[in-house]
């Protein structure tokens, strides 16, 4: 395959490559310029709108995502809650 150019890697990696089964970190949490959402997991720019699940781990864990986002949305509703008044 003949790939010079950065529009041919692009298109080669569209072709080619894929995720398997648990991608992780597409929707970087912080404060700065290129993160996603903030530590209350809100997303930047945009009310009343929050990313809850495992988009938001910073590395894939060593085993299935399943409890980890569990934990997530956990920890999602208890700031929901409290943003909302309810306790």
């Amino acid at each position: 395959m003949d790939v010079q150019s950065d529009e041919a890697i692009a298109a080669y990696v569209r072709d080619a490559c894929d995720t398997l089964s648990h991608p992780v970190g597409t929707c970087k949490m912080g404060t700065d310029p290129m993160a996603v959402v903030d530590p209350e997991l809100r997303v930047h720019g945009i009310d009343g709108l929050r990313v809850v699940d495992a988009s938001i781990m910073q590395t894939l864990t060593t085993r299935n995502t399943n409890a980890p986002t569990i934990v997530i949305g956990e920890k999602a509703a208890d700031l929901i809650r409290k943003s909302s008044g309810f306790n």
